[in-house]
C-alpha cells in the first residue's frame, strides 16, 4: 500500500526537458529487501523538479540536461543517495534501509506499536546482523549490540550458556536471567542436562528469527508483571507475505581454533624445575624428573573444528493465506576434541484470514539438538583443560605397543599416565587424556517442540479479541559412559549414567486490544488480557557400574551386564493466573502517556502472597513536533520518563512451603522434617525508575537513558539458633535489598551515502553500578564475599605483598603489616630495613576485598560500509572496570609433580633477586599461594576490546544472473567472515571473560576454563 501511494504522490514530477540539450540515463533499483526492484523509488536531478519514479521491477528511464551533475534517489524506509552522472548513461542504484525510520513498528508485551510513540526503553536488533553468523545460540550474539544488556559467553564448550544481564543483577539468590519469549510464548529455559552444558536457547535457530525486541524499564516491561525484574527479551520469527513464493538458501562452512592456549613448561623445562622443588625442600634429594621428551598436552585436547550450516526457506501467499516454512541443519565441531552440536530444525508459521473480520494462524518449530560433551571439571583428574595443562611434558602421549589401552601411553594398571623416565606418575594420579576423551562418552539430546496457534476477530471497528495457547515441550535424554580400563570408570569398574528429563509448559493467552481516535486528536489504544500458564518438571534416572565387559556400555544400560544399580528421580510443578490491562495515549502525536497493571498469582508461595499486583507508567513529549520548536539541526526530540514495580518469579518451586522430604537410611525408605513454612514470603520486587531522550542532530540519532532499579525483598537464609532445630539452621526471608543504576547511550548514523558508497556506524556505551545494601549477615563463598555497602561478589581473599629479594620468601599482608612465610608454615614479620631476619613472630595473613568482578563500563560498535556490489561490516564490542581471579595461573604454578606455567622459570634463585615468583619448595602450595581464598597476586584487571565479527560480502548483479540463470535465481550473495579474530586486553588469561560461575553470589573466576571460539566461515546465501 506505501508504494502505491508513494506513486500517487510522486506523480506529480513531470520530466521537463529541452531535448536538443540533453540525454537519456536508464538504470535499476534495488535493495537487499527487494532485490528484484524497488517500485515507485523518486530518481530526480539534483537541485530542480524534474524527475522520474521507477516501474514495478524497479527499472527507470529519465533524460537530463547535459549540465546535469547528479542524480537523487530516495524512498520511503530507505536513505536518500545521490549518484554522481558524469558520462555514464546506465546507473543501477541499491538503496540502504533507513534505520531510523519513526514509523517502524515494534513488538511490545501484548501487541505492538510505533517507535515514535514508545515511551519506554526498548532495543531493537535486526536479525540480518546475526542469522548469517556460525554460533551455537543466538542470544551469544547478542553481546554489545544493545546498551544495557551484557551477554557473556563464559567457556568455549559447545553447549554452555551465555549469561545474559539487563542493566546488572537483579537478584542474589533467584534468578537474574531475563524472560524470553518467542512468538507470545515464554520459553522454558533451564538447562535439561545432567551430563552436559546444554543451553535450552541452542535449539532455536537463528535463521528463523525476523527480530529481537529487548525491553529494559520498568514501564516497557511491567505488562510481564512477575516476570520482569530481570528485563523481558521479545523475539518474533519470521512469517510470509503476500506474493509469490520466495526460496532462500544460505549455507556456510568453515573451521573453529581455540582463541588462545597456555604458556607451559616444555619437557626439559619441567625436568629442570620439578627437581628444583624438591631439592630446595630437601638437598639431599634429586627429584623424580628425568629428561625425556617435550610433549604439549594442549595438542591431544584442542583441534581445528569443522563447522557448517544450511537453511532453506519458503515464504509467500495470497491475500488470504501467508506461510513460511524453513528447515535448518547445523554441524558445529568445537576446537576442543570429543565436543560438537548437531542441530535439525523445522518451522511452519501460517497465517489464514477467513473473513476479514477472522483471523488464525500458527508458529510451530521442532528441532532436535545432540551435543557430545567431556568433562571439563576445573579440578576434576579428567577435566580436559586441567589435565592437558598438568600433565608430565616429558613423557609421550602415545605407545603403539600398549594396545591394551588402545596405543596410549598408561601404566600396566591402567592408574595414570605412563611414567616415560620419571621415577613416578602425575600427582593425583591423573589419567592420559587422550585415551579419557576417545573412550568416554557424554552426550545430550533434546527434542524441542515450541509452538503456538491463535484466533483473532475484530468485534467491532477498533475492537479486537484474540485467544492464542502456546505449548513448550523439551524431551531430553542423557548418556554418560565411563570406560572401565582407565579414567574416571576405572574405580567402579565401567560406569553408566542414563537420564529422562522433560519439560512441559502450556500458556494460554487471552486480550481485547481497543484502538480509536477522538476527535482527531486523541489516539487511545487500550490492551485488557488474562493469561494461565503451568509447567511441568520431570526427571528420571539410571546407573550401572561394574561390567562385565566394555563392549555392554557403548549405547545404553543392557539388562545383566552389570552388578550394581542405582536409580533416581524428581518432580516439580508451577502455576500463575495473571489480569492485566495497559492503557497507551497519544495527543497530537506528541504528549504521550502509557500506563499498565498487572495481577500474577504464582503457587510458589502462600496463602495472600501468593497474589502481587505490579504498576507501571511513562510520559514522553515530543518536542519537536511542537509549533514553537524550529532548528535547522534538530530535526526530532523525544523526553521520556518511566516508573514501575515489576517481580521476580524464578524462586524456588514451593519456596514459602515447608514439610517432609524423602529420606533413606539404614532401617530403608522414610521421610524426614527438611524445611520449614514461612508464609510471609513474598516477591522479590524491583522498582524502576527512567528518564531518557531521543533526538537526530542532521544524520546522527542518539539516544541516553539514565536508570535507577531499587531491588526490595531479596530471598535469602536467614539463620536460625541450632537450638530451635529448624533444617539447615536457616529459613527463607525477604531480608535483602539492593540498587542497580547507571548511564546507557548510543548514537547511530549514515555517515556517508554517496555514489557506490555508503557508511553506517553504530556505537552503544553502559556505565552501571551496583550497591547490595541490606543482608542478614555478609555472604561468603570461596572467592567472593558480598556486604552491604559494596556490590555482589566482590572477590575477597589475601593481599599479596610479593617476594623478599633477600631470601626469596613469599610476603603477605596481616592487617597493615607485611609478613612473610618461613619454612612450611611458619609466619615472621617482614622489617623492610633487615629484610634477611626472620626471627620475629608475625601473624597470618588476613583477607581483603581485593575488586569488584562486575564490569562498570560496556558496549559496541558497528561499523557497515557498502561499496557498489561489495559489503563489510566491523563489530567490536568492549568492558571494563571489573577484576578477575586468575585461579587457572595460580593452579599452573603448584608445587607438586605436575606441569607448570612457563612464567614459574622467574622464581627467585640468589639473593637480590626481584621477582614476583618465590623460591620454590615441594608440597607447600597452601601458604605459599594462600589457595583457600582468592589471592591478589592473581587478580587481574578484566577490561578488554574484543573485535567480534568481521565480514566481507558481495552481491553478484541482478543482471548478470539473470542473464545466467534467465530469472531462476533472484539474488546471490557471498561472504567470508572470521569472529573473535582479535581481543585488546591486558589479562594474562586465555580470555577476559572465561568464567567458572555464573551465578551471582560467586563470579569473576577463570578457573581452567575452555578459551572460546574463533570462527573462520565461507558463505552464500542464494534467492530464488
Amino acid at each position: 500500500m506505501k508504494k502505491v501511494l508513494l506513486g500517487f504522490a510522486l506523480s506529480f514530477l513531470t520530466i521537463v526537458s529541452v531535448l536538443a540539450q540533453s540525454k537519456t540515463i536508464t538504470g535499476r533499483v534495488t535493495s537487499a529487501e527487494e532485490p528484484e526492484g524497488v517500485p515507485g523509488a523518486s530518481v530526480v536531478v539534483k537541485g530542480t523538479t524534474q524527475g522520474t519514479i521507477t516501474d514495478l521491477d524497479g527499472s527507470y528511464s529519465i533524460s537530463v540536461p547535459d549540465n546535469a551533475a547528479t542524480l537523487v534517489f530516495s524512498f520511503v524506509g530507505y536513505l536518500t543517495k545521490e549518484m554522481p552522472i558524469g558520462s555514464n548513461s546506465i546507473i543501477n542504484v541499491v538503496m540502504d534501509t533507513d534505520v531510523k525510520v519513526l514509523n517502524e513498528v515494534v513488538v511490545t508485551g501484548y501487541g505492538t506499536q510505533e517507535r515514535r510513540e514508545i515511551t519506554g526503553s526498548v532495543t531493537s536488533i535486526n536479525s540480518e546482523d546475526i542469522e548469517n553468523l556460525v554460533t551455537p545460540s543466538f542470544e551469544s550474539q547478542l553481546a554489545g549490540r544493545a546498551p544495557g544488556v551484557q551477554v557473556t559467553t563464559p567457556s568455549g564448550v559447545l553447549g554452555s550458556r551465555p549469561i545474559i544481564r539487563i542493566r546488572g543483577v537483579n537478584s542474589i539468590s533467584s534468578s537474574a536471567s531475563p524472560l524470553i519469549i518467542i512468538d507470545g510464548v515464554p520459553v522454558v529455559d533451564d538447562d535439561r542436562s545432567a551430563v552436559n552444558a546444554s543451553n535450552p536457547l541452542a535449539n532455536i535457530n537463528p535463521a528463523d528469527i525476523e527480530s529481537y525486541e529487548i525491553l529494559k524499564d520498568g514501564s516497557a516491561s511491567a505488562i510481564y508483571g512477575s516476570r520482569a525484574a530481570n528485563g523481558v527479551i521479545l523475539i518474533t520469527t519470521k512469517r510470509g507475505a503476500t506474493g509469490k513464493a520466495k526460496v532462500n538458501y544460505s549455507m556456510a562452512m568453515g573451521i573453529n581454533e581455540e582463541v588462545e592456549r597456555f604458556e607451559l613448561l616444555t619437557g626439559d623445562e619441567f625436568v629442570t624445575i620439578a627437581n628444583e622443588k624438591v631439592i630446595n625442600t630437601n638437598p639431599n634429594a634429586t627429584g623424580n624428573a628425568r629428561p625425556g621428551e617435550n610433549t604439549d598436552w594442549q595438542d591431544i585436547v584442542f583441534r581445528n573444528g569443522f563447522t557448517q550450516q544450511h537453511n532453506l526457506s519458503i515464504a509467500g501467499g495470497s491475500e488470504a493465506t501467508k506461510y513460511f516454512f524453513s528447515m535448518g541443519f547445523t554441524d558445529q565441531e568445537s576446537p576442543i576434541v570429543a565436543n560438537d552440536l548437531k542441530r535439525y530444525s523445522f518451522r511452519a508459521n501460517i497465517d489464514h484470514s477467513i473473513s476479514k473480520k477472522v483471523r488464525i494462524g500458527n508458529s510451530l518449530s521442532y528441532s532436535l539438538t545432540e551435543i557430545n560433551g567431556l568433562n571439563n571439571g576445573a579440578n576434576s583428574l579428567s577435566g580436559a583443560i586441567y589435565n592437558a595443562t598438568r600433565a608430565l611434558p616429558n613423557v609421550l602421549i602415545y605407545d603403539a605397543a600398549n594396545t591394551a589401552f588402545d596405543g596410549y601411553n598408561v601404566q600396566p594398571d591402567g592408574s595414570t599416565t605412563g611414567w616415560g623416565n620419571n621415577l613416578a606418575g602425575p600427582d593425583n594420579n591423573i589419567p592420559n587424556i587422550g585415551f579419557v576423551l576417545d573412550n568416554n562418552i557424554y552426550r545430550s539430546r533434546a527434542h524441542r517442540l515450541l509452538g503456538a496457534a491463535y484466533g483473532e476477530v475484530d468485534i467491532i471497528n477498533g475492537l479486537t479479541a484474540r485467544t492464542q495457547i502456546g505449548v513448550d515441550l523439551t524431551l531430553a535424554d542423557d548418556f554418560q559412559s565411563l570406560d572401565p580400563r582407565h579414567g574416571d570408570g576405572r574405580s567402579s569398574n565401567g560406569s553408566v549414567y542414563m537420564a529422562y528429563s522433560p519439560a512441559f509448559r502450556w500458556n494460554w493467552q487471552n486480550t481485547l486490544n481497543y484502538q480509536t481516535i477522538i476527535a482527531e486528536d486523541h489516539n487511545i489504544n487500550v490492551t485488557g488480557g488474562l493469561e494461565y500458564q503451568f509447567t511441568n518438571y520431570y526427571r528420571f534416572s539410571a546407573e550401572g557400574t561394574d561390567f562385565s565387559d566394555n563392549f555392554y556400555r557403548m549405547q545404553n544400560l543392557i539388562s545383566g551386564s552389570y552388578n550394581n544399580q542405582f536409580s533416581g528421580g524428581s518432580y516439580t510443578e508451577q502455576g500463575f493466573d495473571s489480569y492485566f490491562g495497559r492503557l497507551n495515549y497519544s495527543y497530537l502525536g506528541k504528549y504521550l502517556a502509557s500506563f499498565t497493571v498487572r495481577n500474577d498469582g504464582i503457587s510458589d508461595l502462600v496463602g495472600d502472597n501468593k497474589r502481587g499486583t505490579f504498576f507501571g507508567g511513562s510520559v514522553g513529549w515530543r518536542l519537536s513536533d511542537e509549533a514553537f520548536f524550529n532548528s535547522e539541526l534538530i530535526s526530532d526530540l523525544k523526553f521520556r520518563a518511566s516508573y514501575a514495580e515489576v517481580g521476580n518469579t524464578g524462586i524456588d518451586a514451593f519456596a514459602a512451603f515447608g514439610g517432609y522430604s524423602p529420606v533413606l537410611g539404614g532401617a530403608g525408605a522414610g521421610i524426614g522434617y527438611s524445611k520449614v513454612a514461612n508464609g510471609s514470603l513474598q516477591w522479590e520486587t524491583s522498582k524502576k525508575f527512567n528518564i531518557g531522550l531521543d533526538m537526530t542532530i542532521g544524520k546522527v540519532t542518539f539516544s541516553a537513558d539514565y536508570f535507577n532499579n531499587d531491588v526490595d525483598g531479596l530471598i535469602l537464609a536467614a539463620p536460625t539458633a541450632p537450638s530451635l532445630g529448624v533444617p539447615d539452621n536457616s529459613i527463607n526471608q525477604n531480608v535483602g535489598t539492593m540498587v542497580n543504576s547507571g548511564l546507557e547511550l548510543r548514537a547511530f548514523s549514515n555517515v556517508i551515502n554517496r555514489g557506490k558508497f555508503s557508511w553506517n556506524t553504530d556505537f552503544n556505551i553502559t556505565f552501571i553500578e551496583n550497591e547490595v545494601t541490606n543482608l542478614v549477615q555478609p555472604l561468603t563463598n570461596t572467592y567472593n564475599r558480598t556486604e552491604v555497602g559494596g556490590p555482589i561478589a566482590q572477590l575477597y581473599g589475601f593481599k599479596w605483598a610479593g617476594v623478599n629479594a633477600a631470601n626469596g620468601n613469599v610476603m603477605y599482608y596481616s592487617g597493615e603489616n607485611i609478613v612473610q612465610l618461613q619454612g612450611a608454615s611458619s609466619w615472621r614479620a617482614y622489617d623492610p630495613a633487615n629484610p634477611g631476619d626472620v626471627a620475629t613472630a608475625g601473624t597470618a595473613p588476613t583477607q581483603f576485598f581485593l575488586g569488584n568482578t562486575l564490569p562498570k563500563w560496556q558496549g559496541g560498535w558497528s561499523n557497515t560500509f557498502k561499496y557498489g556490489n561489495w559489503d563489510a561490516e566491523i563489530f567490536a564490542r568492549f568492558s571494563g572496570g571489573n577484576y578477575i581471579m586468575n585461579e587457572s595461573v595460580r593452579g599452573l604454578m603448584g608445587l607438586g609433580f605436575s606441569n607448570n606455567h612457563a612464567s614459574i622459570l622467574n622464581r627467585w634463585t640468589e639473593s637480590g633477586q626481584v621477582t614476583d615468583v618465590p623460591r620454590l619448595y615441594s608440597g607447600r602450595d597452601a601458604n605459599t599461594w594462600q589457595n583457600s581464598a582468592s589471592n591478589s597476586r592473581f587478580v587481574e584487571k578484566g577490561d578488554f576490546v574484543r573485535i567480534q565479527n568481521i565480514v566481507i560480502g558481495y552481491t553478484v548483479p541482478a543482471a548478470a544472473l539473470t542473464s545466467a540463470f534467465n530469472g531462476a535465481i533472484s539474488n546471490a550473495r557471498f561472504f567470508a567472515q572470521v569472529q573473535n579474530p582479535f581481543t585488546f586486553t591486558s589479562y594474562s588469561g586465555l580470555d577476559p571473560e572465561s568464567n567458572q560461575y555464573s551465578g551471582q553470589r560467586q563470579f569473576g573466576v577463570d578457573w581452567n576454563v575452555a578459551p572460546v571460539i574463533r570462527t573462520y566461515t565461507l558463505g552464500l546465501n542464494v534467492g530464488f
